[in-house]
């Protein structure tokens, strides 16, 4: 993840904090010459803030902070050069091949966005949450209703039940029946989707934990949603051809939910899923085991 998107996951800065964050996001290239009593006379911040600062976003110091940067500067660098615009990817002069080519792109991008932006200690939280819970309840409307139904297959198909109540009325119904046995995911790419707060609200009362899932920096989030994945946040909310970006990064990070889920218990999933392949699958198929 790069310094700008783990800035933007801190949702607890502090007035002096978010001055530093500013001033780093915009001189990255300057930061690199300076030593830490530099930076914190060109910022009026002392050391020992400047300190608390990396900790609080993720890195070990400032020297450390100053390695991430460079780096940052080699990828948005080499990025430039291969650049696709994933809110209009193709042009009407395109033809069919550079459309394909440019979607191809595009998925390659966003997922590998995606990736950049897992915090593999926050996902194993929310992967254990899940694994535990008696019923997952997934949130969410419009396209990605398509994205919550295929998780939804997927844990049907080695034995877990997930809810994915789509209008409004059943959500409210949802939320309300929840517990603490529950665990709820959110998906919203922007946070900002207007069934979310009456429904956070109620999980929050009935004591459910919430895992939302959306893009980098959406500080619209409640502050008592406690667990966050992130995915990739280049495509703009309305300015765009269609959610390519957003549909595809949201795909990947369940599917990389699922898959974690289904390690936990591998043994057991591998034999549920050739104990019941023959009553759920009627097709007359002959072919060879591989699981």
């Amino acid at each position: 993840m790069t310094i700008e998107n783990m800035i933007k996951c801190c949702d607890n800065l502090t007035p002096t904090e978010n001055q530093l964050a500013q001033y780093i996001i915009q001189n990255k290239e300057q930061i690199q010459k300076l030593s830490i009593q530099n930076f914190s006379e060109k910022t009026f911040v002392s050391k020992s803030a400047i300190h608390r600062f990396c900790k609080k976003i993720g890195v070990d110091g400032f020297n450390e902070l100053k390695v991430k940067l460079v780096q940052d500067i080699i990828i948005e660098e080499g990025k430039e050069e291969n650049q696709i615009d994933v809110n209009f990817p193709f042009t009407s002069n395109d033809s069919q091949g550079i459309i394909a080519e440019k979607l191809l792109k595009l998925y390659e991008a966003s997922i590998t966005d995606t990736y950049k932006s897992i915090d593999v200690e926050k996902l194993n939280k929310s992967v254990v949450l899940l694994h535990n819970a008696d019923i997952i309840d997934i949130y969410t409307h419009a396209h990605n209703i398509n994205v919550a139904e295929n998780f939804q297959d997927k844990m049907l198909a080695i034995g877990r039940i997930v809810n994915c109540p789509k209008s409004s009325y059943e959500q409210r119904c949802t939320a309300t029946a929840s517990n603490r046995k529950h665990v709820a995911i959110i998906l919203s790419y922007s946070g900002r989707a207007t069934f979310l707060p009456s429904i956070v609200e109620i999980l929050h009362k009935k004591g459910t934990e919430i895992i939302w899932i959306g893009r980098v920096g959406t500080s619209v989030v409640p502050n008592y949603i406690k667990h966050h994945l992130y995915i990739s946040d280049r495509e703009n909310l309305r300015n765009r051809i269609s959610q390519f970006s957003s549909h595809i990064a949201m795909q990947y990070m369940l599917d990389v939910i699922f898959s974690c889920i289904f390690r936990m218990d591998y043994e057991r999933n591998i034999n549920y899923i050739q104990e019941v392949i023959s009553i759920v699958d009627d097709r007359n198929i002959n072919e060879e085991k591989n699981l």
